[in-house]
């Protein structure tokens, strides 16, 4: 799936081999999820944030959280924002690759 106007991102579904792990690695009940979009930074060019940087800093802006959005089974999302390099951060790069 593709969303326009997103960062890059992985969407991970009842046929993937690792859904049932995500689901328990984020403390979700695998019957009751339908799929989650997991935001991936791994590719975003955050230069282009430069120019909209209006603090002087030397370095560019850098998102501090990703995030997950689960969408349920009976219609109803939630959204769950993890720290960047957090454990359970680390932990989803490696399953999701």
């Amino acid at each position: 799936m593709d969303y326009p106007g997103r960062m890059s991102q992985k969407v991970v579904s009842r046929s993937d081999p690792m859904f049932t792990e995500v689901c328990e690695l984020l403390e979700l009940d695998p019957e009751q999820v339908d799929y989650l979009i997991y935001e991936d930074f791994e590719d975003v060019d955050y230069s282009m944030y430069e120019d909209f940087d209006e603090a002087e800093s030397a370095e560019p802006w850098q998102p501090e959280s990703r995030l997950v959005e689960v969408f349920f089974l009976d219609g109803t999302r939630e959204e769950i924002e993890i720290e960047l390099d957090s454990e359970l951060d680390e932990a989803l790069k490696r399953l999701l690759g």
